[in-house]
């Protein structure tokens, strides 16, 4: 009985390993063609062109809202302050609820295990919803810098805005494992970009040489702010250094966390 008992435990145990993946997918799909190493990528832009409605809802909304605003004579120092409200929201509710959706309709979980490393599973996910905000965000962006800068600044307006959502949606991977729910999601993802935006002086102007106003410096979405508020009033731009530091630091900080991201949104299923 004993000698059956360990038999069946042994070939229980032999299942389960083959059940699993041996390693993580073959070397080839980071080493291989470009669109295997940007899989997930593509994958987002897929699903996003698959749902029309919403991609027509996500260009519209905002092209409202900054049209309501522009033509509503608002002084400028708030219309510069709602659109980059605006804009740093749509990026990160636009990363963490879905990522929280997918993981409670397991579909985060199945691509992890057929081998998907969790880290490159992020950072390509924000990449590809990085890219397809800007697009979304883009006419927003036009009416709202119309007739008030040049072709140059107004380039340096666009990459400001897609390196303030890049990092939008690595904050929304981040805020995504902190919650339970969508509506916890909801809550800590405008909780996460309200705090952020008011150290980046969004909501208020910190006296020079204060320590406001070094915080304000490293802070991620001052640049933002500072490149919108020039389209109104005509300030000048400084280096950006908070959203440098921001861009390149976390990634970083994703990947390091990543396996607890994944830890994370596994317990969002189980719940």
């Amino acid at each position: 009985m004993g000698c059956t008992h360990i038999s069946e435990s042994e070939n229980l145990r032999v299942r389960g390993e083959r059940a699993r993946p041996s390693r993580a997918l073959p070397k080839s799909y980071w080493t291989g063609t470009a669109g295997m190493k940007f899989l997930v990528t593509v994958m987002e832009f897929r699903i996003a062109l698959a749902r029309p409605r919403l991609l027509a809802l996500n260009v519209m909304v905002p092209v409202v809202l900054v049209l309501a605003i522009s033509l509503g004579g608002a002084p400028e120092f708030h219309a510069a302050a709602v659109y980059t409200v605006l804009f740093t929201l749509f990026g990160t509710f636009g990363s963490a609820i879905p990522l929280v959706r997918d993981a409670e309709a397991g579909l985060f979980g199945r691509i992890i295990r057929a081998g998907v490393p969790p880290s490159h599973f992020l950072i390509e996910r924000a990449a590809g919803g990085s890219a397809i905000d800007v697009l979304q965000l883009l006419p927003a962006l036009t009416i709202a810098t119309l007739g008030s800068i040049s072709l140059n600044e107004w380039i340096r307006a666009v990459l400001v805005l897609w390196s303030s959502v890049w990092i939008t949606n690595l904050l929304g991977n981040l805020v995504a494992a902190a919650a339970r729910s969508l509506a916890e999601t909801a809550l800590f993802s405008a909780v996460t970009a309200l705090l952020l935006l008011h150290l980046s002086g969004v909501f208020r102007t910190p006296l020079p040489q204060s320590p406001w106003a070094v915080i304000e410096a490293l802070s991620p979405f001052q640049a933002l702010h500072e490149t919108l508020l020039t389209v109104s009033v005509g300030t000048s731009t400084e280096f950006p250094l908070g959203l440098v530091v921001w861009v390149l630091i976390l990634p970083a900080v994703t990947v390091l966390l990543a396996k607890a991201v994944t830890r994370s949104l596994g317990t969002v299923n189980e719940g």
